[in-house]
């Protein structure tokens, strides 16, 4: 039985201004402008917005991430045999730390290229017809575009992180209705994959769509940042935006290198705080808690990815990518898991604290 879904008050794209939009508690997902099926949602300054006749159909509702149901309850639907403990990186079967073994992907990926490995074993493998990926153009700006990747080299060309948000959820629609492909690998932050598993476990969930990603890879994330980040910041540092070649975040700090490896900005992450998205601050999920497999460099040491293995479909993928010497892992250290826990706790807190204000 699907998680149920408050149905009896009709919740359209008018709701999500008031509830969503207007707070500014948006992130962007892109799940309402994907959504739609009469394409009336569009974008227009960062933010969602109506261009065209709504049909009162409430999709767009009903896969927000900033609505009912909550993250504590997708994750029982999800993981039926799990009680629930108290833990804020949620249910995982193994963690670990992990590095690629193929030096063209680590010079290209954030920390340790493990999302780029999974991606191209997925593809390779037959797992997935083509994958989600964020693309960026440094010489226009670093602004993201979700696009659909069908080859390794498409994959590693969008390598890297970006760290300003992307609408990632217009790529799954775009593989599934442009490109009719139902067996995607979606790669997404916290809000975008508890977004596409409200599609697969909610009873207001758009299923097919849903469906169709095969295989969630969530990355970690404490926030998102507004694209102020790269136009306004970087020139503020004396650094251009197009002489940046790589960003990361590591150790607590934003971190800009160059074509050569070199580092141009390493600033903590906490002196950013004015350009973050005022929506990531709601989040309470640093480590993707509903992803079949989640990635991020906090807990491993620079180079190194934690890796924590939530699924069977996720533990296949990475099993597979071990098999293939594409990736080597070690358990995570106990000052690792320690700190990881330290992290995602506090993005917990913080978004308690500041929902208990409004």
């Amino acid at each position: 039985m699907a998680v149920s879904t408050e149905t009896r008050e009709l919740k359209v794209f008018s709701q999500l201004i008031r509830e969503v939009i207007k707070p500014e508690n948006c992130t962007f997902c892109g799940a309402c402008i994907a959504i739609c099926p009469v394409k009336a949602i569009t974008v227009k300054d960062g933010w969602p917005t109506l261009t065209g006749r709504c049909i009162l159909c409430q999709l767009c509702y009903y896969q927000c991430p900033k609505t009912g149901p909550t993250l504590e309850e997708l994750e029982k639907k999800l993981f039926k045999n799990w009680e629930g403990v108290e833990n804020p990186l949620g249910f995982y079967k193994a963690i670990y730390t992990v590095e690629s073994t193929d030096g063209n992907i680590k010079s290209k990926a954030a920390n340790g290229g493990v999302v780029t490995s999974l991606l191209k074993i997925a593809l390779e493998e037959g797992l997935v017809d083509c994958a989600t990926v964020a693309v960026a153009d440094r010489l226009k700006g670093w602004i993201p575009e979700a696009k659909v990747a069908f080859t390794f080299q498409e994959v590693l060309e969008a390598a890297g992180s970006k760290y300003t948000y992307c609408p990632m959820i217009t790529a799954l629609a775009s593989a599934f209705y442009e490109y009719m492909r139902n067996k995607i690998a979606f790669v997404g932050t916290p809000c975008q994959v508890l977004s596409v598993r409200k599609m697969q476990l909610t009873n207001m969930g758009h299923r097919k769509l849903g469906e169709a990603a095969g295989l969630i890879i969530g990355l970690f994330c404490m926030e998102n940042f507004n694209y102020n980040l790269v136009s306004e910041f970087l020139p503020s540092m004396g650094v251009k935006p197009e002489a940046v070649f790589k960003f990361d975040i590591s150790g607590g700090k934003f971190n800009a290198y160059g074509g050569s490896g070199e580092s141009l900005v390493s600033v903590g992450v906490k002196e950013l705080e004015k350009y973050s998205r005022k929506g990531c601050m709601t989040c309470p999920d640093l480590t993707a808690r509903l992803a079949d497999v989640s990635v991020g460099g906090i807990g491993s040491k620079p180079g190194f990815s934690t890796v924590m293995v939530r699924t069977d479909i996720g533990e296949k993928v990475f099993n597979r990518a071990l098999e293939l010497n594409i990736m080597r892992a070690e358990d995570i250290s106990e000052q690792g898991l320690k700190s990881l826990i330290k992290v995602a706790k506090a993005k917990l807190d913080r978004a308690v604290k500041i929902k208990g204000k409004v």
